[in-house]
């Protein structure tokens, strides 16, 4: 990821969008994972904001919960999408 990258986010989010969007998918639902996307980066700037009030012992131990329940939250969905693909397609 280059961070320098003045369309760092709108690469990030086409890199996100082709391995999470499926292929077909609507316009509509294209527009609202983008939105959610975004709407995530926005709440990652008001995190940052208030850990950088902190003091930085403090700081860190709260980043480290964050990303513990962001990992926990991917390993559900993978489990999740998993056990969706052994099951095979509805009927």
């Amino acid at each position: 990821m280059n961070v320098t990258d003045p369309h760092v986010l709108g690469t990030e989010f086409e890199r996100f969008a082709k391995s999470n969007i499926p292929p077909g998918a609507s316009l509509a639902q294209h527009s609202d994972v983008q939105r959610a996307f975004f709407a995530g980066v926005l709440v990652l700037f008001g995190i940052h904001d208030v850990l950088a009030e902190m003091p930085e012992q403090q700081a860190v131990e709260a980043l480290d919960r964050i990303r513990e329940e962001a990992f926990a939250f991917a390993v559900t969905q993978l489990v999740i999408n998993g056990r969706l693909s052994e099951r095979g397609p509805l009927p």
